[in-house]
């Protein structure tokens, strides 16, 4: 068993029932299926799509504008195993999250993603490929959480509008429409949990303070 579990707040009116969970825990796969960052291609836009003809190879496109799109491709991981979540109920979502009664606008209302998606009555603020989970095959089973999932073609799309940028390395990074946002807990977590504070993760694992507003282009400062 991973070291890993990620609850929700309160419980499933229907009970626990197999990929709707209240309770994610994440086993050890039969055979790892983890990805990692390979190539990097500078694209023009318009042929973005063919660029991601390879329907096995998964990939991340950053729209930088309507001329320029750079693409990262992942390559096979034998050292982690990924686990995706979101409000899609497709065969590669792992866990089905979906909206609470009187989850609203609340920026504390559970894990959310890249995409619009809605309900009848209001938007829903969590994404059909919300993130996905990284956790290492061998000990210490290190597990991390990354902004967005990726796609039935393997794909994930940030476009124009959505917040991206440079790393000081030359890779890419961005943040989710949404936004997918993390809390831990002050003090015992099961005795006595208090507030944390929380924060904001971004396609490539790292943590931000949150923005202004859940769609800024403009992310918060770098917390590690």
């Amino acid at each position: 068993l991973f070291n890993e579990t990620q609850k929700h707040n309160g419980s499933l009116a229907n009970g626990d029932k197999g990929r709707r969970r209240s309770r994610l825990a994440l086993y050890k796969r039969p055979k790892a299926n983890g990805v990692k960052p390979d190539v990097i291609h500078n694209v023009s836009t318009p042929l973005v799509s063919k660029a991601l003809s390879n329907k096995s190879q998964h990939s991340i496109s950053y729209t930088l504008s309507r001329s320029h799109s750079v693409i990262v491709e992942y390559t096979h991981d034998t050292n982690t195993d990924m686990f995706q979540i979101g409000r899609s109920t497709e065969s590669m979502i792992d866990f089905v999250v979906t909206d609470t009664a009187g989850n609203g606008s609340s920026q504390g209302g559970g894990a959310a993603g890249e995409g619009g998606g809605g309900g009848q009555s209001a938007q829903s603020t969590i994404s059909r490929y919300a993130c996905r989970i990284m956790c290492e095959r061998s000990a210490p089973y290190t597990a991390r959480i990354y902004a967005a999932g990726f796609d039935s073609s393997k794909n994930i799309f940030l476009g124009e509008r959505a917040a991206k940028w440079r790393t000081s390395d030359g890779l890419m990074d961005g943040l989710t429409t949404n936004g997918v946002l993390v809390m831990h807990p002050a003090g015992e977590f099961v005795s006595e949990p208090a507030p944390g504070v929380w924060r904001e993760i971004s396609v490539c694992g790292n943590v931000f303070a949150l923005r202004e507003t859940r769609s800024a282009q403009q992310r918060g400062k770098l917390v590690r």
